[in-house]
Order: C-alpha cells, then structure tokens, then sequence
C-alpha cells in the first residue's frame, strides 16, 4: 500500500532528491514529527548538515533541544541550584519520618491489644513530639525552598524576557515589516512567562521533589520488603509511556493553538490601531466577527486538547488504582503469612500514596510541559532569528561628515522573489548641500533612505560616508548622525517633552523649548493642560496628524544631526502651517546635509539638487530648470502640480 503523504515524508523525499539520505530510507511514522527525527539521525549519522528550509526540520529540532535550552538557562546560577537541591534532600528525607513514626505507634497499639507490648504514654508523647518536629522542620525548609525557588525562577524570566525584547528590538528591518508587532511582544510575553512555569512550578516545584521523594519511599520499600519495592516502582513506566503517547497528540495541537492565537493577538491590535478608521467605516459588526471566528477556532482546538487531558487523567488514574490494589494485596499477604507486621502494612500503603503524588505530579508535568514549550519554542524563534545587519568585526566609528555621501552603482531588492526597487544607483551628494528625492510612488526614493540608514544592506554595489563604507562603520556613530522627519511621525504614548527629546535625551529644558519653536509646536503646546507634561497618548492619537509632525520636525531639530532626511515632511500641514514650517526649516537645513522627499515641489524648489527617481533608476539629476527640459517624469509631476 502506498504511503500517504505528511509534511514529514515531503521533507524526507525533499531529501532524498538533493542526494542528503539515502532513497532506500522510508517514513513510516505517522506522527510527522517522529519522522522527521528520523530523516534528521540520518543526516546527523552522516554529519551532513541540511537547508534549514522545512517546518517539519524546524519543529524536530525545537522538540529536541527547548526544554535543554529552558534548563541551560540555569547554568548561570549553579550555586542556587545546588542550595536547591540540597533543601530538597533534606524535605524528602523529613517526609519519610512520619510514616515510620505511625507504623511503630501501630506495632505498640497491635501488640498492646494481645498483650504483647508494656507501651507507655511517653511512647505517644514522644512520637507525637516527633511528628511535631518534622513537621515544622519540614514546613521552615520548604518555606526557604519555595522563596529562593520564586526568585530564581524570576530572574530568569525576567532575562530571557529581557533577552528576547532586546533581540526584537535588534532585528533587520525587514523582519519587523513582515511581522505583526502585537503577534511578536504577545510570543515574548507567553515565552517568558512559560519559561517561568517550567523552572518555577515543574522543575522546582514538582520533578526535583517529587523525583527525590519517590526515590526515597522507593528505596526505603526496597530496603524493608524487595517485592513491596517493585510492586511500587511497576506503574512509573507505564505512567511515562502513555503519558508521552497522548502528550505527542497534544504537542502539534497546541501549536496549531498558538498559532491561531497569534493571529488572533496581532488582528486584535492591528484593529486597535485603527479604531478610528473602523468607526468611521462602520465596520465594529465584522471586526468583531472576525474575532469571534478565531476564537471559536482556537475553542475547538481547545476541546481536542481537553480530551487528551482527560483520557490522560483517566489512564493515569486506572493504572495508579491497580498499583495500589497490588501493593494491598502483596502487603496484606506478607501480613496474613506472619512475614510483617500490621505496622509494615501500614508503612507500604502509607508510602505508596506518598508515591502516586510523584508518579502522577511527574506524568503531570509531561503534559503540561508540552504545552508551555509550545510557547517557549515561538520566542526561542525570535532569539534564533539572524541578525542580518550588525557591525562588522574591526568596524570603526563614523566621524562628522566632511566630503559627501556616495551611492556607487547599488542595486536592492527587498527578497529574491521581488523586483529591484533599485538598480545600479549611483548618486553623489556633497556634504552640507540640500537635495531633493522626486518621484513616483514607489520609485525607490524611501528605499534610498532606508539604505541611508543601513536598515538593509544593498545586494551589490556599495554606500560610502566619506570615503568609508556604511557596512565598515559602526552603525550607532553612523545613526548619531542623522536624523529622520518620517512621512508618518509615530510617537510614544509619553509626553511631549520626552517625545522630542526621544532622540537626545541629556537635552536642557530651554534646548526642548527652542526646537519646538522652530518647529511650530510651543504655541499648541503651552495651551494644553499639562503644556509639555502632556501625554500624548498610543501613536500620538490625542494629537492632530499637523501636530505630530510638528512634534517629529522639533525631535529631528533638537538632536543637531549632520544630516536631515525630510521623507514628505509637511504631508499633514494646511497650506499656512506649510508656509511656516518651511521658514523655520530653511533655517535648519543649514550647515548640514540635507535631504527632502516630497511630492509637494513647493517643498524642495530651494534645493541645490534634485534626483528624479522612475522605476528604481535615476532617471536625470539637475535643477529644476534644467530637469524641466530632460527629464519627462519630472516635467510631468511638475505640470500636475502647478497647471493651476
């Protein structure tokens, strides 16, 4: 019979066709996961080292390495582990004082109704003290093993979380276009968090004492009656074999799960970032429907889930039932044939149920773990994620701009399957001159800032800062440099006075004050309530769209940058707000390179340079004289806007 298709055996014929395993290896595995743990012991056996160009290669490797990664995060607290470890030795061994107490207070009681024991009430007395002692012992050590436990657990989320966010904030800028930023914070928040659980509540709390507690009542049953031992230890590994059989079922479920809730985090914020455009569309009926869908869909996933658990809880339960039954059976026996005393009888039953609470604790944690790595594993992909752009080895600091930025013959596309945004580039612009970026939508001019920027790098060809490449220079020197008016100024939900200070922090008071004059902005400042204390809200919502790019203009005047980028900086201010803004620019663009996209032309009539830009090209370069005679694009944009 022909075997089906999964992903798994796709990935393992993807395989075979690039000659990486042999063809005689087949999938057999239902479980595509398992198959591909198979295909990978291939190639590992083999020391070959495949394209990481499958879901189903990534998932197998996740499945191996996260919980060793979650662990490895503890190496760096070795001596609060090892404090941990010993506490809960000392816990395990209290635990078992008690139950030998009742069985030697059963064994006085037994014989002293056949006349067999001269117990005394000291007898009680002392036992009583001793279940006393272990008791409160037992209760100081783990009240200390629970509090150091805690604040480890939460360093480390706190690191990873740390770790995690620093390494969002880090990647290229083509990662952070094609994510959804509320869909990536939520996979930082549920990593972190389950991180927590798995040091916190699994590790510490459950497998390190439990593990040790079931170690010593085994030990202790194998020490007093051999059978009685094995009797205990006999449901562990069925335990374990059918909790990793269901927990498997689980494991792709729970993926699928936070996936859909990922989608679900990210449409949730992507709507309340657009509230007003929804009210105003009247669209509340539908987002709210497209919410719900999703909803459902992670409902349905959920019950799945919850019928696992309970088949598991159930097994769980039948299988730890029979153990009991037999340890009562084994004990009762050795009772009924005079080999122990109704005291051992006691004992074993005692430190059988002592046992289940490990077993069925640690068969627990199987489950549950599965789960929670589900969430680890997405934000160990945001860790895992390269850093495409980061100084070089031996890359120096830019120093002030002198001579003149250089683009020599760049050609970009932003991935392999998209067309060049643009094509052998080559553009010169001498230090302290202002020039202008002209063109159609897409034409390549944001493009050319974000080159500027070393946002990306150019897949040929090379931009120069003096002389130096931006790919030998330390990109912090190179970004100290410039400053950027974006077509949409975004700015924190924080006050005005910090969101112009954003780009220089150790900025005075007066400093703030002077570039939100030149800006425009002191006037509609000083008349709200908490004047520069305002907060302006998420995005700057309580400001007007003219009012936000007066804030990001005083921003990029107050950090003093060597070069200005304007990208269609006056795109949200009515005509006289326009007019004045340009005054106060043209007295900012001096001194310094400046460069100004526009599609107003009233904008960038004063440049010494403008670049017209077509189809990622430059199509001609000159003034505007000269560019009305050689160049059609510009003659065109330029009738557009001045026919009247």
């Amino acid at each position: 019979m022909e075997q089906p298709k999964t992903p798994a055996s796709e990935f393992v014929r993807e395989l075979q066709l690039s000659n990486k395993i042999p063809p005689k290896l087949q999938v057999t595995f239902d479980d595509e996961v398992e198959a591909a743990l198979k295909a990978l012991d291939e190639l590992e056996s083999k020391e070959i080292l495949p394209e990481k160009n499958s879901a189903t290669y990534v998932m197998a490797k996740r499945k191996r390495s996260s919980f060793w990664r979650v662990l490895g995060l503890l190496k760096d607290h070795k001596k609060t582990v090892v404090v941990l470890v010993f506490l809960a030795i000392i816990i395990a061994a209290l635990n078992m004082v008690v139950p030998f107490i009742i069985k030697y207070l059963v064994d006085i009681f037994t014989g002293f109704f056949i006349g067999k024991s001269t117990a005394t009430m000291s007898v009680l007395i002392w036992a009583a003290s001793g279940i006393l002692i272990a008791t409160v012992l037992g209760q100081v050590f783990e009240s200390i093993y629970d509090y150091k436990d805690y604040k480890l657990a939460v360093i480390i989320r706190n690191h990873i979380h740390n770790m995690a966010f620093e390494k969002y904030l880090r990647l290229h800028a083509l990662f952070h276009h094609e994510s959804g930023s509320g869909s990536i914070i939520g996979k930082i928040d549920r990593g972190a968090s389950s991180t927590y659980t798995i040091i916190e509540d699994f590790m510490f709390q459950t497998v390190l004492p439990q593990s040790l507690t079931y170690i010593a009542v085994v030990s202790l049953l194998l020490w007093k009656n051999i059978t009685i031992g094995f009797l205990t230890m006999a449901p562990l590994p069925i335990y374990l074999l059918v909790t990793q059989f269901l927990a498997s079922k689980v494991y792709k479920i729970q993926r699928e799960s936070n996936d859909i809730a990922d989608t679900l985090s990210k449409e949730a914020y992507d709507v309340a970032s657009n509230v007003f455009t929804v009210k105003k569309y009247g669209q509340e009926n539908e987002e709210i429907k497209n919410q719900i869908k999703l909803q459902n869909r992670i409902f349905q996933k959920d019950l799945q889930l919850d019928r696992y658990w309970r088949w598991m809880r159930s097994s769980q339960a039948v299988i730890s039932m029979l153990g009991r039954l037999a340890v009562i059976i084994g004990a009762g026996l050795l009772v009924f044939y005079g080999k122990n005393t109704v005291g051992d009888f006691v004992l074993f039953v005692t430190l059988y149920g002592i046992a289940y609470g490990p077993m069925s604790q640690l068969s627990l944690v199987v489950q549950r773990v599965r789960k929670f790595l589900a969430n680890v594993e997405k934000m160990f992909d945001i860790l895992d994620e390269p850093i495409k752009i980061k100084d070089k080895d031996g890359a120096t600091a830019l120093m002030p701009l002198e001579r003149e930025l250089e683009f020599r013959e760049v050609s970009f596309k932003y991935s392999e399957d998209k067309n060049w945004a643009l094509k052998n580039l080559s553009i010169k612009i001498p230090a302290g001159q202002i020039v202008a970026l002209v063109g159609r939508s897409g034409s390549g001019k944001t493009t050319f800032v974000n080159l500027l920027l070393r946002s990306y790098d150019p897949q040929k060809g090379s931009i120069l800062v003096d002389g130096h490449d931006l790919r030998d220079i330390k990109q912090a020197s190179l970004l100290g440099q410039i400053a950027v008016v974006p077509q949409e100024v975004d700015l924190f939900s924080r006050t005005i006075k910090e969101n112009i200070a954003y780009g220089n922090p150790d900025a005075s008071e007066a400093d703030i004050v002077k570039a939100a004059k030149l800006a425009l902005c002191h006037d509609f400042t000083i008349k709200l309530p908490e004047k520069y204390d305002t907060v302006v809200g998420e995005r700057g919502i309580k400001l007007s769209g003219g009012e936000r790019q007066r804030v990001g203009i005083a921003r990029a005047i107050l950090r003093d940058p060597k070069i200005l980028i304007l990208d269609e900086a006056t795109s949200h201010l009515d005509t006289e707000s326009e007019r004045l803004i340009q005054e106060a620019t043209d007295a900012v663009i001096k001194n310094r390179t400046s460069i100004i996209i526009a599609h107003r032309f009233s904008t960038i009539l004063k440049a010494d340079m403008i670049f017209v830009f077509s189809k990622g090209e430059l199509e001609a370069a000159g003034t505007r004289d000269e560019l009305l005679h050689k160049s059609p694009t510009f003659k065109r944009l330029y009738s557009l806007q001045f026919s009247e």
